[in-house]
């Protein structure tokens, strides 16, 4: 599954304009060329590296990714960043601190941020995003993203998944995803609810 999901955010980004890739993601403050470039970082940033980042950003790993994602597309194409990508589908690594379920997520959910971002249908399988939010669920992933869902159970409209307890938010298992990663709050969505 991982290995689906990289395939289809390179090809994804192969195929966009030049102007694509100046779109906003969900990812505050980037653009698909920073969501490109912090994708393939684990393939070409080293941990020496990494800690060095890491460490001229006080330990805070989302500045140090941050800032390594803005160096480097100022010094890699954007073929060059998706020939990273392609060439490392199969490629096994572990997010700071997690798994390769973890790892498998963190594809899956920039993914969705990635085609939310540019208007186009996502390209995760319904078996990835049921994977992704069991992850979620069963290690209590919210928490991390700073998720409170207020009181409700959310619930996906197009599968078998349900977490929370309380009056029910029903959603896409996509968007799903993106509530429970905090791309948009549970107070946001009742609202346009409303």
């Amino acid at each position: 599954m991982t290995r689906d999901q990289r395939t289809a955010t390179a090809e994804l980004l192969g195929s966009l304009s030049e102007m694509e890739w100046t779109r906003p993601t969900l990812c505050d403050g980037w653009t698909v060329e920073h969501l490109a470039a912090h994708l393939s970082m684990p393939f070409r940033i080293g941990l020496p590296r990494l800690l060095m980042a890491m460490i001229s950003a006080r330990g805070d790993f989302d500045s140090a990714a941050d800032r390594l994602a803005r160096r480097d597309i100022e010094r890699m194409t954007r073929a060059q960043l998706v020939e990273v990508l392609h060439a490392n589908v199969s490629t096994k690594w572990k997010v700071p601190g997690g798994d390769l379920a973890d790892s498998f997520c963190h594809d899956v959910i920039h993914g969705l941020d990635l085609t939310e971002g540019l208007g186009r249908p996502h390209t995760a399988t319904p078996e990835q995003l049921l994977t992704t939010l069991n992850v979620i669920k069963t290690k209590n992933r919210m928490e991390h993203f700073g998720v409170d869902l207020r009181g409700h159970t959310a619930v996906a409209s197009d599968m078998d998944f349900r977490i929370g307890k309380g009056p029910e938010i029903t959603l896409p298992a996509g968007r799903l995803v993106l509530l429970l990663t905090g791309r948009e709050s549970v107070d946001q969505h009742l609202k346009r609810a409303e």
